[in-house]
């Protein structure tokens, strides 16, 4: 039976070597060197502003300073508002279950009362 190292041919080529010095870091991306993940300003829940300037392509976070990718922001600003618009569906929809309710339940005496509506005035 035949080698089938015998029926491979190699290829004249020399490949190069690894530079030396040379080596890639992952980092967390969130946090930049000042502990700023762009979103909230660090130990607090309030979020950082974010300065646009006319005329340029980038933005800048206001608690450190760093330029930010656009996109970056468009996202973040984009889920925002994607969560606002649920938030305030979720109202709408049980403000319409809270107005047709007729009674509830009294605390007091544990009897079911009628829900006496006031008008609005207009």
């Amino acid at each position: 039976m035949d080698d089938p190292d015998d029926k491979i041919s190699r290829l004249p080529v020399n490949f190069k070597e690894q530079p030396k010095g040379v080596s890639l870091e992952v980092i967390d991306n969130r946090y930049d060197r000042k502990g700023c993940d762009h979103r909230n300003i660090p130990g607090t829940l309030n979020p950082v502003t974010y300065y646009i300037r006319t005329g340029e392509t980038e933005v800048e976070c206001s608690h450190c300073g760093t330029r930010l990718d656009p996109m970056f922001v468009i996202l973040r600003l984009a889920r925002k508002e994607m969560q606002w618009h649920e938030t305030r569906q979720h109202y709408i929809e049980e403000m319409k279950r809270l107005a047709d309710r007729k009674s509830t339940k009294c605390n007091n005496c544990g009897k079911m009362t009628r829900i006496s509506r006031r008008k609005s005035r207009g």
